[in-house]
């Protein structure tokens, strides 16, 4: 038996160069499609799901994009006979192996390597999608929801009238802790702050302003930053002042520390 094995294998015809090649290709190619499509869905489905039910029922951005990655599976099973059908109607070189040659070991490795191969670049490709998606819009979204659900009609303004720095207006509800949650906000990231005021309106609300700059420069902040210090000073009415402060202590802590080494 075993010499009848030998000799069957031994028959084979090896497979040329040209037969293997075309045999890649029409393994791999099919696959930076399936690749493609995966990671498409993937991405724009997780951030549907982020933008919408996330905001809802106040999902994670992980499970979110665990949800699309169900949906991007269940699609590659639905559709992939599709994409297999494109690849053939492509004309695709074909290999014209016989059964025995596509069960050679290294025939079946050349498959195997060309099918990963395909699928990474198709990942890779499908990657642009976050160049077309708003990843903060879901943050938005949320902290907007959260606000509106815990009565916080906060405003925040930005600009840059003042010559020598960077002007925050925040005005809302009268909340315990908000004036320092937001100066510990502003220090813990990159801030000098010049000038500080608060007033109460009349409608029982307050309004601070703050004069800002940045730290280690004495800049202002460029106007393409000043939406993101707007989103810092809104995420920092809802954060704990507790939190915040325990944050900026361990700052001093590690700037107390480095200042010792230095003088060592």
């Amino acid at each position: 038996v075993q010499n009848n094995a030998s000799t069957t294998t031994a028959e084979v015809p090896m497979p040329s160069s040209t037969q293997l090649r075309a045999h890649y290709f029409s393994n791999g190619l099919p696959m930076v499609g399936f690749g493609l499509m995966d990671q498409t869905v993937m991405i724009q489905a997780g951030n549907a799901i982020d933008c919408t039910l996330g905001v809802t029922f106040g999902l994670s951005t992980l499970s979110a994009a665990a949800v699309g990655g169900l949906i991007s599976n269940v699609s590659g099973i639905i559709f992939g006979g599709t994409l297999e059908s494109l690849a053939k109607a492509a004309g695709l070189p074909h290999s014209n192996l016989t059964a025995a040659q596509r069960n050679l070991p290294f025939v079946k490795r050349n498959r195997l390597i060309s099918q990963a191969l395909g699928v990474f670049i198709g990942c890779c490709i499908g990657l642009l999608n976050l160049l077309f998606i708003d990843t903060d819009r879901s943050s938005s979204l949320k902290l907007q929801h959260f606000t509106e659900d815990n009565e916080f009609a906060f405003e925040v303004e930005a600009h840059n009238d003042d010559p020598n720095a960077t002007t925050l207006i925040i005005r809302g509800p009268d909340n315990d802790g908000l004036l320092a949650g937001m100066t510990a906000a502003l220090s813990l990231n990159g801030c000098s702050i010049l000038d500080v005021s608060a007033h109460k309106l009349p409608n029982g609300t307050i309004e601070d302003k703050f004069s800002i700059v940045k730290q280690g420069t004495g800049e202002r902040f460029d106007d393409d930053e000043l939406e993101s210090m707007c989103k810092l000073m809104l995420e920092a009415t809802h954060q704990s002042p507790m939190l915040l402060k325990a944050q900026m202590n361990e700052v001093e802590d590690q700037n107390r520390q480095m200042q010792e080494r230095i003088k060592h």
